[in-house]
């Protein structure tokens, strides 16, 4: 070999980057199979090239057959879910088969022509598509025909059709069926139920153009091999050779052969057929019982290994030196695709290693299914939450979209539980953390005791209320009841908590749980009459319990009422009302009446929120509650409530009766000083460290106008005093209000006034003359 093209390839070799060494190894070993002496170079590669030409063929056709058997089977599953999701409870279909289909009827016909016609074209290699009838035992075809059974001329679908109750059928490829199908064709056949009902009164007949279909076997035109699919009987449902389709290979050696592929996922095996030695490739569907067949004479793959032994006998012999040149051009062309791969992806990577580029796109891959691994973990956790804040939107009433729970719960009755203890008391013996701490507790129990019986799913309403919603499997009203009292059990014994539940049951599952959210909640009221540690259902409640817990509830409202507008004495004497209902029910226990107390308690303190301090102290609600504790007897308890409560709020309220009007004066004071300015209530209520709710409140209250009304009132008086100079025009004192346009201006003088800002003028110039 030549010394000074040696070195010339070396020195092309040391210009690679480091790093990338593919390329500089895909380079040397072609140089090296190049140059092996002429005698091995030709044998071996000859036996190499026979031995590795066949297995890729093979595998090559064992592949693709793979392939077309999945896209086939995906490709009639598609067809059969678009079917099944046409024909389900499809009301709008059920029209056609409560009358009969005669020429009398010629708009249902059309009607169901136009459908007939509308879904033959949204699909592919349909040749027609019929509706029959078998309420009346009639068929309209897509083509416009009104036939009988008998006319239909296919026997074999009308009785495929009568063995259909719920999944849909197919017949293998059939040839000239009739004047109106001159080619092979696919039969599938899909019954449809009535709406709401699961009794079948009509079916879809679908024929598929075998041939049309049989285009999707061979890959490119210039493939030499012969495609096909055969049945268990030996027709070729579909061929590669369109005019071959239906036809019958008569031959029981290769049927026998085809048969023991059957449990395997690819079988080869060779055979004479037509006189030639072939190489047979068979792919087994189980989904249709059909062989996905390949047929390459063997002849063709042995002649393209002596060609390629040949040319390199003569190339290895004779140009050494040229096929050094060629595998230098080879591993350039082979070599490309990675190159353009590794530099777009790792364009500005550090390449002074020693790895190559699969080792980077390894890494690379590895990266992705890790950061993709990440994704779906987040993702899972948003589905969760997203699930929960539905779930809680539909029980307290803000959203009625079931959505997110249809993967979770089924449309089926749903059992509620509302479990619930002493809020104050929770908030006085535990910290917040602990409350929640509380909810991971009671999930544990729930899940232990539920989770094997049904779907479950747990919320914190608020501390304290935890609602369960509960679907088993086999649902009712007493088995409610049943899990209700273990749950109580259960909470009891772990968390040494006094506890009331109280169950509902919703027949229509997820879309009446609100009601009977609503109807659990206000049974909780009635625990104080029937004691802790209880299950409680409404509707078997005693009367005179429920009147009695409805009458504490009404007043209770009104002292919250009182306390909310500051009338402090009126929910004083409100709160006698409370103890005299109390002392009427002798039935009511010690700790009953305390712990309803401290409830009402604790209601009453967070509606007066700000307005209730000891000394302009923080208020501790434990020793409040322990205080209320050590009461015993109502008389005591009214005591309480007066000089710890009633007694501080009415000495508080001059104090606050001051500030409130000396905030109201702030905000009169900047609407005069910025009337020609933008003013909004959130505005002034954020001057005066106020939420809008509140200021237009205490606005009204000092004022005796809303906040609104007095703005406007305001600038129609500053208006008059503008309108009384002549100079100012009506645009020039309207843009001066901040008003957006002289109509709107005109038409809120007028409702104040009165009269037009026009006419107004014209009537103070005359005063003046």
């Amino acid at each position: 070999m030549d010394t000074h093209s040696w070195r010339r390839l070396k020195h092309f070799l040391e210009m690679k980057k480091p790093g990338w060494k593919l390329k500089n190894r895909l380079l040397i070993s072609l140089i090296l199979l190049s140059s092996i002496p002429i005698a091995i170079m030709a044998l071996s590669s000859s036996f190499i090239s026979n031995r590795i030409l066949s297995d890729q063929t093979d595998q090559m056709h064992q592949v693709f057959l793979n392939q077309v058997e999945k896209e086939m089977n995906s490709q009639f599953k598609k067809f059969d879910e678009l079917m099944l999701q046409y024909t389900y409870d499809n009301s709008a279909l059920s029209r056609f088969t409560k009358d009969d289909l005669t020429y009398q009827n010629f708009q249902l016909v059309n009607d169901l022509f136009t459908v007939l016609t509308n879904l033959r074209s949204g699909m592919e290699n349909v040749v027609e598509i019929d509706f029959f009838s078998t309420s009346y035992n009639k068929i309209v075809t897509s083509s416009g025909l009104l036939l009988q059974p008998e006319e239909f001329q296919d026997p074999l679908a009308i009785d495929k059709s009568h063995t259909l109750t719920k999944y849909g059928g197919w017949l293998d490829t059939r040839k000239h069926l009739n004047t109106r199908l001159d080619r092979p064709v696919i039969t599938y056949i899909r019954p449809m139920n009535s709406a709401g009902s699961n009794v079948v009164n009509s079916f879809f007949i679908v024929y598929l153009d075998a041939a049309s279909l049989s285009s999707n076997l061979k890959a490119n035109v210039s493939d030499p091999a012969t495609y096909l699919v055969l049945n268990s009987d030996g027709n070729a449902v579909m061929h590669s050779d369109p005019t071959k389709v239906g036809s019958f290979i008569d031959s029981p050696e290769f049927r026998a052969e085809l048969t023991k592929g059957k449990n395997m996922p690819n079988y080869r095996f060779t055979m004479n057929l037509d006189g030639k030695p072939s190489l047979i490739n068979t792919v087994y569907s189980a989904n249709r019982d059909w062989y996905y067949v390949s047929i390459l004479p063997t002849a063709l793959v042995a002649k393209e290994t002596n060609q390629l032994r040949n040319i390199l006998f003569g190339v290895s012999f004779a140009f050494i030196l040229l096929a050094i040149i060629i595998a230098i051009r080879t591993s350039q062309s082979i070599y490309q695709p990675v190159h353009k791969l590794t530099q777009r992806v790792f364009h500005d990577k550090d390449t002074s290693t020693s790895k190559d580029e699969i080792h980077y796109i390894t890494e690379h891959i590895q990266h992705v299914e890790e950061h993709n691994d990440f994704l779906q973990k987040n993702l899972k956790q948003y589905q969760t939450h997203a699930e929960q804040y539905s779930l809680m939107s539909l029980l307290i009433g803000n959203s009625s979209d079931t959505t997110l729970q249809q993967d979770t719960f089924q449309n089926k009755p749903i059992c509620l539980f509302l479990l619930e203890t002493d809020p104050i008391y929770m908030k006085s013996q535990y910290s917040r953390n602990d409350q929640f701490l509380m909810y991971y507790a009671i999930d544990n129990i729930v899940d232990e005791i539920l989770s094997t019986k049904g779907i479950t799913r747990i919320m914190m309403i608020q501390p304290g209320l935890f609602a369960i919603l509960h679907q088993p499997e086999q649902a009712g009203f007493q088995q409610s009841r049943i899990y209700a009292n273990e749950l109580l059990q259960a909470v009891r014994t772990y968390l040494k908590l006094n506890f009331v539940i109280s169950a509902g049951y919703s027949e229509s599952g997820l879309p009446g749980i609100h009601d009977v959210f609503t109807q659990a909640k206000h049974a909780l009221r009635y625990s104080f009459s029937l004691g802790a540690n209880q299950v409680i259902i409404s509707d078997e409640l005693d009367p005179s319990i429920s009147d009695q817990a409805d009458a504490l509830v009404e007043v209770e409202n009104l002292i919250l009422q009182s306390l909310h507008a500051t009338n402090y004495r009126e929910a004083q004497e409100l709160f006698t009302q409370i103890i005299q209902l109390l002392k009427d029910d002798s039935s009511l226990t010690s700790e009953l009446v305390k712990t309803y107390c401290s409830q009402l308690l604790g209601a009453m303190m967070h509606t007066v929120g700000k307005d209730y301090h000891a000394d302009k102290e923080s208020v501790n609600m434990k020793q409040l509650t322990m205080e209320l504790e050590r009461q015993r007897n109502l008389q005591e308890i009214e005591s309480f409530f007066t000089n710890q409560f009633f007694d501080k709020l009415i000495v508080s309220q001059p104090e606050k009766a001051s500030f409130e009007r000396q905030q109201i004066d702030e905000v009169v004071a900047y609407i005069r000083a910025h009337y020609d300015q933008d003013i909004s209530l959130q505005l002034c209520a954020d001057l005066v460290n106020l939420s809008s709710s509140q200021l237009s409140r205490s606005f009204k209250k000092i004022m005796g106008i809303n906040f609104v009304d007095y703005v406007i009132q305001f600038r129609v008086g500053i208006a008059k005093e503008l309108l009384g100079d002549p100079k100012n025009s009506i645009q020039a004192v309207t843009d001066k209000l901040r008003y957006t346009s002289v109509n709107s201006f005109i038409r809120i003088f007028k409702k104040i006034t009165g009269t037009t800002p026009g006419n107004y003028r014209k009537d103070t110039q005359e005063l003046r003359l």
